[in-house]
């Protein structure tokens, strides 16, 4: 039976209650980003463990994994209940865009509105992010900011998941079933892998901030979803913890035995290394949802469960805040005896606390008045469930 045959229920969304886990799963992914940047120093060290600490500062990209791993979770999960419903892509779609858009867009416009103030300049890019482009490799990567206390490159994520949000919608509806849609998420991922080998192979850089290059952990993410909505849920919940320590222990012992473990550069993370973090990344969330485990409790903390509320406003903000006031501090800090270390701690510690303060400004005073308007898009659930064993996500940002 297709998903459509089922009749529609009015509700506020497609999941009967809030996981606070997985809202910690997203306040993790954002203070991975957070930390990569904001403890940005230099890459090489004579002490074995100064580097050590330094090679995983300099892996803390995967929070950007992690985070399309969860989208692909989420998302994938909202499609499959809400198919054949009433108001199927328009829920979907303006409920997408009054998250999203009004921070995204605010942002671009008040920095357009300040390029003449403030002697920016686009170098003719400026539409590459009003139109969610600046990924493709085939329009040259966009890599330029319009100022140098300005910094735009990591928006490339979000052009990521956008391009995702508009594609994927329309390829569940079509496929229909749990069967089709899975063996798409499965068949997206090995494409994503043969992609990236092919570059690696032919000597090409690598285009990882491109869709089709880092598709595996959306679409893993999303048969996550679909298998926690059959009668494998429990096998599948039991094994994550297992998967994601053994995708962490694997991808070590690579960094280990590398000189140079950079995405930029190393064939083995540019090509399988990426999609074994995938699934490490997407086991993490099935860990997170297994009920009474350690990883449940961990990531249901209050703090972790805090950054994951404002993360998007913290991912859109606190670069640019760290490309303003990082060097400074640090270069006033150690011109007054304090440490290396101690200036960079210190000085990260102070741009955090500015775009908490910032985000949390921006959520309440601006977001959530865009976000109050979903009631007007319900999601329709339908009255059966496409299987008894049912899961539930947290709310999606």
């Amino acid at each position: 039976m297709r998903a459509a045959d089922s009749a529609p229920t009015a509700d506020s969304g497609p999941f009967s209650r809030h996981v606070p886990s997985l809202d910690g799963v997203r306040g993790l992914a954002i203070l991975a980003v957070l930390a990569i940047h904001l403890l940005f120093s230099n890459y090489q060290s004579t002490s074995r463990v100064v580097q050590a600490l330094l090679s995983v500062r300099d892996l803390l990209w995967v929070g950007v994994t992690l985070f399309f791993s969860l989208s692909g979770f989420l998302i994938t999960g909202v499609l499959f209940d809400t198919l054949g419903t009433e108001r199927y892509f328009s829920s979907f779609f303006a409920r997408r865009c009054l998250r999203i858009f009004p921070l995204y867009y605010g942002v671009l416009l008040l920095l357009l509105l300040l390029t003449r103030p403030l002697h920016m300049d686009w170098h003719g890019q400026a539409y590459r992010l009003w139109t969610y482009t600046p990924n493709i490799p085939f329009l040259n990567e966009w890599t330029d900011n319009p100022s140098p206390y300005i910094e735009l490159r990591h928006f490339w994520s979000l052009a990521v998941e956008e391009q995702f949000y508009v594609l994927w919608p329309w390829i569940v509806f079509l496929l229909g079933t749990r069967r089709k849609i899975f063996m798409a998420t499965i068949a997206g991922s090995a494409l994503a892998l043969g992609l990236r080998t092919w570059l690696a192979l032919t000597g090409q850089y690598p285009e990882n901030h491109a869709l089709p290059f880092c598709m595996d952990a959306l679409l893993l993410g999303g048969a996550l979803a679909l298998l926690v909505r059959s009668r494998h849920r429990e096998r599948v919940l039991r094994w994550g913890a297992p998967v994601f320590i053994a995708a962490v222990a694997i991808t070590l012992v690579q960094m280990l035995r590398s000189p140079d473990f950079s995405w930029e550069s190393s064939f083995y993370l540019t090509t399988v290394g990426m999609t074994v973090i995938a699934l490490g990344t997407t086991a993490l969330i099935a860990a997170a949802l297994k009920a009474g485990s350690l990883a449940e409790a961990f990531f249901a903390a209050p703090i972790l469960r805090f950054f994951g509320r404002y993360s998007y406003g913290l991912y859109v903000y606190h670069y640019s805040i760290d490309r303003s006031l990082t060097m400074p501090l640090r270069t006033f800090l150690e011109s007054h005896g304090r440490s290396s270390a101690l200036s960079i701690l210190a000085a990260a510690a102070v741009v955090l606390a500015i775009s908490i303060c910032l985000a949390l400004a921006s959520y309440h005073l601006y977001e959530k008045h865009f976000i109050r308007l979903k009631r007007y898009f319900p999601y329709r659930r339908r009255a059966v469930p496409p299987q008894p064993a049912r899961t539930t996500a947290a709310t999606i940002v």
